[in-house]
């Protein structure tokens, strides 16, 4: 009975694992499952670790190329933005309308963009959040 309940815990965890938003100048942590990414979590998991971005100009200009190129997306609805210092947006799948969770944090006094990506439901994701972090870096030019 005991490993049923953990399998159930687990299958569960990215969708009830750790909330969104910024804390203390940080994103919340990846959950323990292989289906998320961030360039934070070195601090909770180095598996989950993905380099930042870092971007050449103003944050005013990173912020407003980066907030063009997720709204001109099909299949991505954006859900918050602040003081351009974050954006919090969902991808769905094009088949099954899977969504993920995406979020990029511009902190203070730095060049740097802290990202996070991770599915809501199930376990594996086949690596689709760290390829789909880095084609925007790739195609935004962000370091």
């Amino acid at each position: 009975m005991n490993s049923v309940l953990t399998v159930f815990l687990i299958c569960c965890s990215s969708f009830i694992g750790p909330g969104m938003g910024v804390d203390e100048s940080e994103l919340n942590f990846c959950p323990p499952t292989p289906n998320c990414v961030s360039s934070q979590s070195w601090k909770y998991n180095y598996l989950h670790k993905i380099r930042e971005y870092e971007y050449s100009g103003s944050k005013e200009d990173a912020y407003e190329k980066l907030y063009k190129y997720l709204d001109d997306k099909e299949n991505v609805s954006v859900r918050e933005e602040s003081d351009q210092d974050y954006i919090r947006v969902y991808y769905f799948t094009k088949i099954l309308r899977f969504p993920d969770k995406v979020e990029f944090y511009f902190p203070k006094d730095t060049n740097k963009i802290q990202i996070r990506s991770a599915s809501v439901f199930g376990i594996f994701d086949f690596f689709h959040n760290r390829v789909r972090l880095e084609l925007i870096r790739s195609e935004l030019g962000f370091d």
